[in-house]
């Protein structure tokens, strides 16, 4: 609740500091005292528009503080969290707007410069104003829904959180399904790539070193004829010979024979033998060698175009995926690794879609109870209120509910509500947001914060002159809602009504004082004798003070 309001330098405030209490807390005094700009300091306070006129003549700036106490309300904790704040140790929480005479304004949240926009969220969770002022949440339709839900109690809620839970994961599901589907395209052009290059190069099945081999091979299908000639005639040099010139191999065994018969006289011949009997058994190695290689050099053309063709091939594979064969023997295995990821990837895009709707069907199916527990419990609704604006005076009035079906996943389900009222007899059921009268708006609102009671976060209400334009029973019926409404919440009433202001558990009045030139704003807590002052005051007591006295001490008893 709202502990300690400080204003300076606001309209004709030149500065005064109101310690509020939990239960109502009246303001009254005469008109163009400033009780209003008691109640524009509250909607500056909480986010309202701020306008650099409102700064008092003659000052820089215009400061509103507003101490509030939030041990009961976790969910202004977790908002600062959100904001990247901590709350205080006793649970405080400090408001602070100053606007300058040029019409720059600074939110401070415990002494924390803040962007406006956050600032109000905070504001809107502490305070609610009723009165012909913005700050009005039950003007704001998407919120009508919310407080029909709370009064819908457990069932409601219970279902709501099933709602929301299968709306979070079919979120989940849109944002990985959105990536996917983004990514398709990319995904099956990628795939069409690489299966073609994995079956290109799977379809050769290059070895690493191989076009070497390839190429000495060509080299020699190409001048086969060449090697034959000279392969016959290093066998003529070296074992055949001919009639013009004896073999190599012929001339070392008569060599070697020679050595031999010189190693019967001299043993010594033996070590120059040796070698050559070496050389001997090297030429017949060099015989079998070249014996085969001849028979390799048959000239194959099929082989030979074979070999060529290959070579083509491979050298093509090295340009588009080398430069080396080794090169693209690793693009193989990294393309192939790759294909079979995208193709797990395409599969999961199948399955999140899959799974999309299946969540899609549990979703509208948990959203359709909800809409008929909402359509159930909707009747009994509009007659708590019926009654409530009854008692309120407002005999003629009607309360209904106006039901919308929209598109897509929502938190909340598939409805959207809104409030409608008339307040005469032949007039139509219109949108709450569009009532004029600020007196019937405030009525409404009371009424709709008597049965929400129990069930609305919001700890402090204002209501700025809800009695306007009635009297008699229906002034002292307000009064008894107010009465009701303060036992849960904590109240800021501002009235004419001394009904009104004899229920309250604080009272303060308003005075506007003139010294010299100058004008200014005061605020007073009243005691019990000037409470009976004031409200004499506020009955009429000029023509009989005694029985206006008297009026309003019966008036605080039964307060």
């Amino acid at each position: 609740m709202l502990v300690q309001l400080t204003v300076d330098n606001l309209a004709l405030i030149e500065h005064i500091g109101l310690d509020l209490g939990s239960g109502l807390n009246v303001l009254t005094g005469e008109t163009g005292a400033g009780k209003s700009i008691l109640v524009d300091a509250m909607n500056i306070l909480t986010g309202g528009r701020a306008s650099g006129d409102l700064v008092r003549t003659g000052a820089e700036k215009a400061i509103v503080e507003g101490l509030f106490d939030c041990v009961q309300l976790p969910r202004v904790s977790e908002k600062l969290t959100e904001f990247g704040m901590t709350a205080s140790e006793d649970c405080s929480l400090l408001l602070s707007r100053e606007i300058t005479a040029n019409g720059r304004s600074a939110c401070r949240i415990n002494g924390r410069v803040m962007p406006l926009v956050m600032y109000r969220t905070l504001g809107e969770m502490l305070v609610d104003l009723h009165g012909q002022h913005e700050h009005q949440s039950l003007l704001k339709v998407d919120k009508h829904r919310e407080l029909f839900d709370r009064f819908g109690g457990d069932e409601i809620s219970r279902q709501l959180f099933l709602v929301a839970d299968f709306c979070d994961r079919l979120s989940e599901l849109a944002t990985e399904r959105s990536v996917a589907n983004a990514a398709e395209k990319e995904i099956a052009g990628r795939i069409d790539y690489l299966n073609g290059a994995v079956k290109e190069i799977g379809r050769l099945k290059p070895i690493p070193g191989e076009e070497d081999e390839l190429q000495q091979e060509a080299e020699r299908l190409r001048h086969s004829e060449r090697l034959s000639d000279l392969a016959r005639e290093a066998a003529l040099d070296l074992f055949e010979g001919d009639d013009r010139r004896p073999a190599a191999y012929d001339l070392l065994s008569r060599a070697a024979s020679s050595l031999q018969e010189m190693s019967r006289y001299d043993a010594s011949v033996g070590d120059i033998s040796a070698p050559l009997a070496e050389s001997q058994y090297r030429l017949e190695d060099v015989a079998d060698a070249l014996r085969r290689y001849r028979e390799l050099l048959e000239y194959n053309p099929a082989r030979a175009s074979e070999v060529e063709e290959r070579l083509h091939s491979l050298r093509g594979l090295a340009r588009k995926y080398g430069p080396s064969l080794a090169d693209v023997v690793v693009f193989w295995d990294g393309a192939s690794a790759e294909l079979d990821n995208l193709k797990e990837r395409q599969s999961r895009s199948r399955e999140l879609e899959v799974d999309y709707q299946r969540g899609l069907r549990s979703y509208e199916t948990a959203a359709g109870v909800l809409s008929e527990l909402r359509h159930q419990k909707a009747a009994a609704f509009i007659e708590a209120v019926q009654d409530e604006l009854q008692g309120l005076g407002m005999k003629n009035a009607r309360f209904d509910t106006r039901w919308e079906s929209i598109p897509g996943p929502r938190r909340w389900g598939c409805d959207q509500m809104e409030f409608l009222f008339s307040a005469n007899p032949g007039e139509p059921l219109k949108p709450l947001a569009r009532i004029a009268s600020g007196g019937e708006m405030s009525r409404v609102m009371l009424a709709l914060k008597v049965i929400f009671a129990d069930n609305d976060e919001i700890p402090t209400l204002i209501f700025d002159e809800i009695d306007t334009g009635i009297g008699g029973r229906t002034l002292q019926a307000v009064a008894d809602r107010l009465a009701v409404l303060a036992r849960h919440k904590q109240v800021l009433c501002v009235t004419h009504s001394p009904h009104i202001a004899g229920r309250g558990a604080r009272h303060f009045n308003i005075e506007k004082v003139i010294t010299g030139d100058l004008t200014r704003t005061v605020v007073k807590l009243l005691d019990y004798r000037s409470r009976v002052v004031e409200l004499a005051r506020m009955l009429g007591g000029a023509e009989d003070e005694e029985i206006a006295r008297v009026h309003a001490e019966q008036i605080l008893k039964q307060g």
